[in-house]
């Protein structure tokens, strides 16, 4: 059987930049026959959210909005979705654009699978040329497949930098168990699940300003460059130990822990 290349992989984080906190609602696709609008949101107060109606086709943009971004510096996206049925990976996509409405996309971002009425935090690696990506002016949700009539909702969308220089990463992903053994049990351990926790370790050589240690920070552990091939969340940089040679090199060894979720690899 095929084995997945890791030396394709890689580590994204660093201070992000705010694509859309979409706080407020996005503009329908006139020719659908879709609504917009506003729902209470994963990160901050609201989300926005169409819902699609029988004039929504396969390959048709759902819903736009209008910003002004400049990510021409940043390599890959985070976001939050939700839809209110089951869709399997790109069945939607979330795109950027430096035309009004997502005319002509310059990034198509593939959304993998989708538990119906649950919240999943996505994340996709650009593959456009920088200068598509210094005049951004609209942002949308595209359906690839018909996904029928339902609601679909997006939040907090991100851009994060890929650290250069990074040759190896590991992580440990655990969860507790509680003991609850009693008199009763009659010398038969009996036990619940606990609570989960994840941190890891990442190095390489150095190359641009550390990072910060005590500060929170988007964390992408990727395996290769295959889409949903990664760990996505949110984490703490706990220490930095930087170790210089003789022969030059300058090598940077960042310890983290988990501050939530942990998504886990779909593919």
């Amino acid at each position: 059987m095929a084995h997945i290349a890791g030396t394709n992989g890689g580590v994204y984080t660093g201070v992000a930049l705010l694509i859309e906190d979409c706080e407020l609602a996005w503009d329908e696709a006139a020719y659908t026959g879709c609504t917009s609008g506003q729902i209470t949101g994963k990160v901050g107060t609201y989300a926005a959210r169409v819902t699609t109606a029988a004039g929504a086709l396969a390959n048709q943009i759902l819903m736009s909005h209008q910003i002004t971004k400049d990510a021409s510096t940043y390599h890959a996206a985070f976001w939050w979705v939700r839809a209110s049925v089951t869709a399997a990976a790109g069945d939607l996509a979330l795109l950027l654009d430096e035309t009004a409405a997502c005319a002509s996309p310059d990034e198509t971002l593939y959304i993998p699978a989708l538990t119906a009425a649950t919240w999943k935090q996505c994340f996709g690696v650009f593959t456009g040329a920088t200068s598509t990506r210094n005049a951004l002016i609209s942002i949308g949700l595209k359906q690839i497949t018909d996904m029928g009539l339902g609601e679909f909702d997006v939040d907090d969308v991100e851009a994060v930098k890929e650290m250069t220089g990074v040759k190896s990463w590991t992580l440990d992903y655990t969860a507790s168990v509680v003991d609850t053994t009693d008199f009763g049990d009659t010398g038969t351990r009996t036990l619940l699940p606990g609570v989960s926790q994840w941190a890891g370790s990442f190095e390489g050589y150095k190359d641009g300003v550390p990072l910060a240690i005590g500060s929170e920070y988007y964390l992408v552990l990727g395996e290769s460059n295959t889409a949903y091939q990664g760990w996505v969340g949110k984490a703490v940089i706990t220490s930095a130990n930087p170790v210089t040679s003789f022969d030059g090199s300058v090598n940077y060894a960042y310890s983290f822990e988990g501050t939530a979720g942990l998504e886990t690899p779909s593919a």
